[in-house]
């Protein structure tokens, strides 16, 4: 059924203004104004983020796969609906860690300039520990000669991360893993790499027990290669070791959830889990009867709708669920409300966190997303909101939540009609300039010393799936 029009044409403006466009036109690098004292009694937080997978993967919203954990989560929490990141991790990633729309400083795939403002530096500001495990990918690309940030300039004491650095030539996230232990790379002969990150986030947690800490957790599964894990090793084809990849990163939610609780740090720590972008467009996953087929890479529903999931016992509602709209951007300012922290300001997010108690029924009427991906996938520009879509080359859509399916309308009228003009005006009012042209240098045939440069030349020419 779809949801009623909710925001006047007259508010537009208002709208704008609290969205965060009237700021839009501030340097990306510009420094962070207000101040950053926490208030006493502030909660840790940890926000653990899974890799390649959409919402339709999840028990807790009508999935098929194992996860009792992450079900646990949303009945001891809020569950959001419409929560969507951009479609491929690297954009997505950049969104979330400074609040900013990828048209003000998401230049290249696998990079973040130095100097960007993040929320790891805001909460190690407000006095938190800072840590983070799992997927960096951010300190560039290994073609362009960008150097990007390090997981220090972002604000992070420690950090224990697999592709610090680009093109790695040996290990992996998973089976005989590298891994750079503060900036240290290592490679084991043996072990599965989700295990040694699960056992770096735990230790981090009972180390900084005494104090506030935030531990950002990006974890490399259940990005392609579809392996085997450690509970099940028999497991055979790509859509049997999905489902086991998926149930082993619910296992390892499950064991911070109990380090918490074993810590006596479960009733002052905020969780929040998402995922980065829609499933791999290999994985056809069911959700409520629908076949949902996976959407990475592509500017579709199943592209960008994620879970989204914030339990903090005595300070949310359990169980409880929440239909307005979830952009990446509003993590960072939604973390600094939650911790009692004034957040920075000309950032493109809004707090969730009165939506998140229940206090009011959503933040913001649409989301808009500059998709310049700078990989294989082509750009493009659109917004939209609960119901509906426009695309910058004129396509409206009507958007079904549960299937992931959009459907385009020729000659929108009556309430379809009344969502398109705001829509458009939305559009037609952000100045997020030309869209760039795709850059994948494997396809364009630049030189790499990648030993897998061979397999991804072949894929170019059918569905590539680069290492993103």
């Amino acid at each position: 059924m779809k949801r009623k029009f909710c925001a006047a044409l007259a508010s537009l403006s208002a709208l704008m203004m609290h969205q965060g466009l009237a700021a839009q036109s501030l340097p990306a690098a510009a420094p962070p104004q207000g101040q950053h004292t926490a208030r006493s009694g502030q909660p840790n937080i940890i926000f653990i983020l899974a890799d390649d997978i959409g919402i339709e993967a999840f028990n807790a919203y009508g999935g098929e796969y194992y996860t009792p954990n992450i079900d646990r989560l949303a009945k001891e929490g809020v569950r959001f609906t419409q929560a969507h990141a951009t479609p491929l991790c690297s954009p997505s990633r950049v969104r979330l860690m400074t609040g900013m729309e990828s048209h003000r400083n998401y230049e290249a795939f696998g990079y973040l300039a130095p100097g960007q403002y993040t929320f790891a530096n805001m909460m190690k500001s407000a006095g938190y520990a800072t840590g983070i495990v799992g997927k960096w990918q951010l300190m560039g690309n290994g073609y362009d000669g960008r150097v990007g940030i390090t997981p220090q300039q972002a604000g992070f004491d420690e950090s224990y991360l697999w592709q610090l650095k680009a093109l790695d030539a040996k290990g992996s996230r998973y089976w005989g893993p590298t891994r750079a232990d503060n900036g240290r790379a290592k490679i084991a002969e043996e072990g599965f790499g989700p295990d040694a990150d699960s056992r770096y986030a735990l230790d981090f947690i009972s180390r900084h027990k005494d104090k506030p800490f935030f531990l950002y957790y990006p974890m490399v599964l259940v990005h392609n290669p579809f392996v085997p894990t450690p509970d099940n090793m028999g497991a055979q084809g790509a859509k049997t070791r999905f489902a086991a990849m998926v149930t082993y990163m619910d296992r390892l939610v499950g064991d911070v959830m109990d380090r918490l609780k074993a810590e006596g740090l479960d009733g002052n720590t905020l969780v929040i889990f998402s995922g980065d972008n829609g499933t791999n467009r290999q994985i056809t996953s069911t959700r409520a009867g629908h076949d949902v087929r996976g959407g990475k890479g592509t500017p579709t529903l199943s592209g960008t709708h994620v879970p989204m999931i914030l339990r903090a016992p005595g300070l949310l509602p359990a169980g409880s669920s929440r239909e307005g709209l979830f952009d990446f951007a509003d993590i960072m300012p939604t973390m600094a409300e939650a911790s009692g922290i004034t957040a920075p300001t000309g950032l493109d997010g809004v707090s969730q966190w009165a939506v998140a108690k229940g206090e009011k029924p959503a933040a913001r009427s649409w989301i808009f997303q500059h998709y310049a991906p700078q990989w294989q996938f082509a750009p493009s520009r659109y917004v939209f909101d609960a119901s509906y879509k426009l695309y910058g080359d004129g396509r409206f859509m009507a958007l079904d939540d549960m299937s992931g399916r959009e459907t385009e309308i020729t000659a929108p009228k009556g309430d379809a009609a009344k969502h398109k003009a705001n829509l458009q005006r939305v559009l037609d009012s952000v100045k997020d300039g030309p869209l760039s042209p795709v850059r994948f240098p494997w396809c364009a045939g630049q030189p790499s010393n990648d030993p897998t440069r061979p397999a991804i030349e072949a894929g170019c020419k059918s569905s590539p799936q680069g290492e993103e």
